[in-house]
C-alpha cells in the first residue's frame, strides 16, 4: 500500500512542526572512528506495516517515477550523499543494496506524546526502489525495529522530501 493511502500515516499537513537537517560527513566518520555503528530499520522492508512509496504526485501513482528521480532531488538539495563509501564517483562495483543513502537529523516541536523530540532517518534506494529506514547509532551492528508510527513518519517524510518543492531565494530571485 503507498504511504500516503495507510491508515495509520500522518498526512503531509501534519509535518508542519518538523525540521530536517543534513548530518555532516565529519560528524558520520567521527562517530565511526569511536566505534559506533549505524544500524537502520528499513520501513519499505517491514512485514508488519505493508508500505511502500511511489515517486509520484498521485495516489494511485498511476505515473509512476524511477529511483532516479529522488537522488537527483537529493543530489539537488544536499549535494553528494555525506558517506564516504556512497560518494558519488565512487567504485560501485561492491554495492548489492544501496547505490545512494542520506543521513538526516530530525527533530520534532510538536506534541512528544506521540513522537520523540529528535530521531535519525536515511533516505536511500533499496534492491532499485525508494525507501527511507529509521536510524540509530549503537556500540554494535544490532537490529532493531521502530516504533510503527516513527516509521510510518519517517516514511512519508522522506516522500515530501524529495516530493513537495523547496523554495529558495538566490541573487534575489525566487527559485
Amino acid at each position: 500500500m503507498d504511504i500516503r493511502n495507510h491508515p495509520e500515516a500522518p498526512d503531509f499537513s501534519e509535518l508542519q512542526d518538523i525540521v530536517i537537517e543534513s548530518i555532516p560527513r565529519a560528524e558520520i566518520e567521527a562517530r565511526r572512528a569511536d566505534g559506533d555503528v549505524l544500524v537502520e530499520d528499513n520501513v519499505r522492508e517491514r512485514d508488519d506495516l505493508n508500505v511502500v512509496a511511489y515517486i509520484s504526485g498521485e495516489r494511485d501513482a498511476s505515473q509512476s517515477d524511477n529511483i532516479g528521480i529522488p537522488y537527483y532531488r537529493l543530489t539537488q538539495l544536499f549535494g553528494t550523499p555525506q558517506f564516504p563509501e556512497l560518494q558519488a564517483g565512487e567504485d560501485i562495483s561492491g554495492r548489492t543494496d544501496a547505490t545512494f543513502k542520506y543521513l538526516f537529523r530530525v527533530t520534532y516541536k510538536g506534541n512528544h506524546d506521540e513522537l520523540p523530540t529528535e530521531w535519525l532517518m536515511t533516505v536511500h534506494d533499496s534492491h532499485v526502489r525508494f525507501a527511507a529506514s529509521v536510524a540509530e547509532w549503537r556500540d554494535e551492528a544490532t537490529a532493531f525495529t521502530a516504533d510503527s508510527k516513527l516509521a510510518l513518519t519517517t516514511y512519508m517524510l522522506a516522500l515530501q522530501l524529495i516530493l513537495e518543492p523547496v523554495e529558495c531565494v538566490y541573487e534575489e530571485m525566487l527559485f
